[in-house]
Parts: structure tokens; sequence; C-alpha cells
């Protein structure tokens, strides 16, 4: 081969890793802008439901506090009981 055909040929293959290099580019950007819009959209769903359920034991403990209050104290005596059984 003469030396302008291999430096035909080494433009060439240059040539088609920058277009391949471009195109692998384009590709994990536009991959990435859809994982931001899942990613977005997942902490609006997330949020919503987070507050809901905020809102609905906010009412509850509301409604009935002493249950809660009995709950939360029943919860406390068996952790208590579980914490002083496993420093035996």
């Amino acid at each position: 081969m003469e030396t302008n055909q291999l430096q035909n040929k080494a433009q060439e293959w240059q040539a088609k890793s920058q277009e391949t290099a471009q195109n692998v580019r384009s590709k994990a950007q536009e991959k990435l802008s859809d994982f931001k819009v899942t990613a977005q959209d997942w902490k609006r769903r997330t949020t919503e439901a987070s507050r809901k359920a905020a809102r609905a034991t906010d009412n509850y403990v509301h409604q009935s506090p002493w249950t809660v209050i009995a709950s939360v104290a029943v919860a406390g005596l068996l952790l208590g009981l579980l914490l002083a059984r496993s420093r035996d």
C-alpha cells in the first residue's frame, strides 16, 4: 500500500470511530435524561405518599390519643424487656 492509501484508511477509521463515539455519547445522554425524569417522578410519588401517610397518622392520633399512648407504652415495655434479656 502506498502512504496516501494508508493515510486515507487511517482517516476513514478515525472518522468512523468519532462517529461511533458521538452515537454512544448521544445514547448515553438520552438514557441519563430518561433516568432523571423517572427519578423525579419517583420522588414526587414518594413524597405524596409520605405526606398522605403522615396526614392519616396525624388524624388517627388526634381521634384516638389514648389508644396511641397505650400502644406506644406497650411497645416500649416489650422493647425494654427484650433489651434487658439480651444483656443476661
